[in-house]
């Protein structure tokens, strides 16, 4: 066999492999967003209310600026610090998310969940006035030791930048607790629970927002940021309000909509919205106030990048195509490997520091090796 043809062979060997890994974690998702009780109750009426929510939601909201994403204050953040690790003084970040729902129906349960009334995040700083890389996390992480090795910090701290990681919306420690413990992180967000899931994107999106006004405040010079999965769509998203200095998408979810009908295919939940006359296309209609491709991003082609993985069963190949045509065709690097095991994302990580390296980031001075 040529050489060519073996590393070919193996390389779809591991794409299958990886593929068949989603596909279970698929259902284990499944399971656990089930909690999210439905907003789409089987009775003859619920097509009306949700087209009716449908409308609210894009009524004069669809474009930029829009008054589903208001512009926040600064963020009042209290700054602790940690023991340093990774080479880097480490501070935690909190400050209150002051977000107001643009439902007003909604603002009794988001005052509920009072663990995600705080917005949480952790600087990692090796000196001042570096350009800031604000890392979103994917669904169901946020905990800072995982993130640290998913995002390779690192990395990215020796490369000249000072790195922020965030936790999302009901994710992490915001995570609510009840009478039996904690939720589990990310179990409330996305949810089949409509309305709760355009809120927390407008929170989250408002939460960054405050953010990164304090580290523009505090001597950073240029904000950008990289996303995995859902801080992927979070991060293309934000890519059409603020003209960040980069915005790098990682397997990212580019239609919540279909993915949500895509994955909820066998559930119950999914029986129950067909027999209501729920289609997908209305659940996109829904979502199209948040969703990355309703609107054009504010950053030059060249500072956007897609990494996505062939194997990905999660958020499939079609998911960064998609993203990259609204893109305008910007690089789409692809890495054999699957939404959790990522074989290749080594080669990913250096194709994504060419594509910096390439860029006039302020203030940006890689460390010398």
């Amino acid at each position: 066999m040529p050489i060519s043809s073996f590393f070919a062979s193996a390389e779809a060997a591991l794409t299958r492999a990886t593929a068949a890994l989603d596909h279970q974690v698929v259902r284990l998702m499944e399971r656990r967003m089930r909690g999210g009780a439905p907003n789409v109750p089987s009775t003859r009426d619920a097509r009306a209310r949700l087209l009716e929510l449908a409308a609210t939601y894009r009524d004069g909201t669809l474009g930029n600026p829009s008054p589903f994403f208001p512009v926040p204050p600064v963020a009042e953040i209290r700054e602790q610090a940690q023991p340093e690790a990774l080479g880097a003084r480490v501070f935690d970040l909190t400050y209150p998310s002051t977000y107001r729902p643009f439902l007003p129906g909604y603002a009794a349960e988001h005052e509920r969940w009072r663990e995600n009334l705080t917005a949480h995040a952790r600087l990692y700083t090796r000196g001042a006035n570096r350009p800031a890389m604000i890392v979103i996390h994917g669904w169901g992480g946020g905990a800072w030791w995982l993130e640290e090795r998913a995002f390779a910090i690192p990395y990215w701290l020796r490369q000249g930048f000072d790195v922020v990681s965030v936790q999302l919306p009901f994710h992490g420690e915001r995570a609510p607790r009840t009478a039996t413990g904690q939720t589990r992180s990310g179990a409330m967000f996305p949810s089949a629970n409509l309305v709760r899931t355009n809120e927390a994107f407008g929170q989250a999106i408002w939460d960054l927002r405050g953010l990164a006004a304090w580290l523009r405040q505090r001597g950073a010079p240029a904000i950008g940021a990289m996303g995995m999965s859902l801080g992927g769509y979070t991060t293309a998203l934000w890519a059409t309000l603020d003209p960040l200095a980069f915005a790098i998408t990682l397997i990212p979810a580019v239609s919540m909509a279909d993915l949500m009908w895509r994955h909820g295919e066998q559930s119950p939940t999914r029986r129950r919205a067909v027999q209501a006359g729920v289609t997908g296309d209305l659940l996109a209609e829904v979502f199209e106030v948040h969703a990355p491709t309703t609107r054009p991003p504010v950053i030059d082609r060249d500072r956007l990048m897609i990494v996505a993985g062939r194997g990905d069963r999660i958020t499939p190949p079609d998911q960064a195509e998609r993203l990259r045509a609204h893109w305008g065709g910007c690089d789409l690097h692809w890495f054999p490997g699957g939404h959790l095991a990522q074989v290749g994302r080594g080669d990913a990580f250096r194709a994504v520091r060419h594509k910096l390296d390439a860029l006039a980031i302020p203030g940006r001075a890689p460390e010398k090796s």
